[in-house]
């Protein structure tokens, strides 16, 4: 008996706790339930429908009591119209009804009438039942009410959230989200929300989520309710289901704006490591070719004749040249890129500015034909001259690189409103459709002629010092013949809309 007594001890003393938490939680629930209840406040309107339920079942009980009707069948009716009340209105509106049901039926229709007094057990026990059965009616249909009512508003939250879901699956950047988000909690719930994203000073709202995405906290959602008071069971859960869903949209645009922050990177690296190969190609050879006339003529200058030794100083000018117009390039795509151009806009005349073009190009365009129709009267153009001159010299030697030395570059212009159109065409190959516009990316050469030199920059300059002026430039194949053929739009002086 010790043993047992022990045994059973021992039972109690490891279940009881797990039981007495189970017990501890469906107490509470039920008081939750009881205090929810109990703090219903009825509305008067319902109430009057309750009672005009039971006013309907007593007309119908006084007009067929004396021939159809009996007390115990007309419990029936009161414990339906208990039940229709209690579903349609809830309990406190129920239980009124119960407790009418019960006098009425005792007082109009159980002997002794219009009295609360009873001749018989069995009709004291019929309003016993009648009671219990509508308290356990009105309690059942008002629980069947209220489960009815929470699954409504589960199936419209669940449908708003889809629709949110959707709403952030279609967001492309990260204020978009964030703002979606704010906005959600505007038409959804009675609060105040605001988003700290990770690095940002965090607030002093009451209640806080994280906002978390693939395991990483990428923010913080902070609540607070507009009107104060306390934030329910119901809505606390909303609100997490509301923060899950943030975190994974606010999470997957700072994935992207990280990948897209490497892919500037990479391209930026991209960009490094094409602008040292092109400085250190472009730099090497005429360095090299300028200290190797420069040391032969020093070392060896009494065994040259004066047509080497002139050779020499014509080569040494030559890469000279070169490296001024590579620095000067570098230097003009630095200022595009920081937008330091300062354009010194003035009248100028086409014919003026080709002229000097082509007495500058003279040595790269060499024994090539330039055929240049230029008609008279056309309008001065509003431009600076230099850079014009220098966009269209980068121009002509592109021309030149790729026309053979027997074939022609034309140079025509036409007048339209408000601007000049000129067209440089040249005999070569042409190039790709699809290098029609990545010719003017910077250090991009179109592979159509091997052996032909460049860093990829004259045209990347030309079209920035166009496009500064207010202009633009296209480039497209000739369709009479195999070549090129760019078209420049330069404004004229007078245009409206000019500084």
């Amino acid at each position: 008996m010790q043993r047992l007594k022990a045994v059973v001890a021992t039972g109690f003393a490891t279940d009881s706790p797990s039981r007495r938490d189970r017990l501890g939680s469906a107490i509470a629930t039920v008081g939750d339930r009881v205090r929810h209840r109990l703090t219903e406040r009825p509305q008067l309107l319902h109430c009057v429908w309750s009672l005009g339920l039971v006013a309907l079942v007593t007309g119908c009980g006084e007009l067929t009591s004396q021939t159809y009707v009996r007390p115990t069948q007309l419990s029936l009716m009161y414990l339906l119209a208990v039940f229709v009340a209690a579903a349609r209105f809830g309990l406190w509106p129920a239980l009124l009804a119960s407790v009418v049901s019960v006098a009425a039926l005792d007082y109009l229709f159980i002997p002794p009438l219009y009295s609360f007094e009873t001749n018989t057990p069995q009709d004291a026990l019929l309003l016993v039942f009648l009671s219990i059965g509508a308290v356990i009616a009105s309690g059942l249909a008002a629980r069947l009410r209220e489960q009815v009512s929470i699954a409504e508003r589960n199936a419209e939250t669940t449908a708003a959230l889809c629709r949110f879901a959707g709403k952030l699956a279609g967001t492309v950047t990260l204020d978009a989200a964030v703002r979606a988000v704010i906005d959600q909690f505007d038409l959804m719930l009675p609060h105040r929300a605001a988003i700290i994203l990770d690095g940002a000073p965090a607030g002093s709202a009451p209640l806080t989520f994280p906002l978390r995405a693939s395991g990483e906290t990428v923010g913080t959602l902070e609540v607070s309710r507009i009107n104060g008071g306390e934030t329910t069971d119901e809505q606390s859960v909303l609100i997490a289901a509301l923060a899950e869903l943030a975190g994974i949209a606010i999470g997957r645009q700072v994935l992207a704006d990280r990948l897209a922050q490497l892919g500037i990177e990479q391209a930026a690296d991209r960009l490094r490591s094409a602008l040292l190969n092109s400085i250190a190609h472009d730099l090497t050879a005429p360095i090299a070719s300028v200290a190797t006339a420069l040391t032969s003529l020093s070392q060896n200058y009494e065994a040259f004749d004066d047509a080497s030794r002139r050779e020499l100083i014509v080569e040494a000018e030559r890469e000279a040249e070169h490296l001024h117009q590579f620095s000067a390039n570098l230097i003009h795509i630095a200022r595009l890129e920081s937008g330091a151009i300062d354009l010194q806009r003035r009248s100028a005349s086409l014919d003026e500015l080709v002229d000097a073009t082509l007495v500058r190009a003279h040595a790269a365009l060499g024994a090539r034909q330039v055929v240049v129709d230029i008609p008279e009267g056309l309008p001065r153009l509003h431009v600076d001259p230099v850079l014009i001159e220098q966009a269209l010299f980068h121009i002509l030697e592109n021309a030149a690189k790729y026309t053979p030395e027997d074939a022609a570059v034309t140079i025509a212009a036409t007048a339209e409103p408000g601007s000049v159109i000129v067209r440089i065409a040249d005999e070569g190959p042409g190039f790709a459709a699809e290098d029609s516009e990545r010719i003017f990316d910077k250090f991009y050469r179109a592979k159509v002629r091997s052996g032909v030199g460049g860093t990829g920059l004259g045209l990347a300059i030309c079209r920035g010092f166009i496009e500064a002026h207010g202009g633009a430039i296209t480039a497209a194949n000739r369709t009479d013949r195999s070549g090129a053929v760019f078209t420049i739009t330069l404004p004229v002086a007078g245009a409206a809309g000019q500084d």
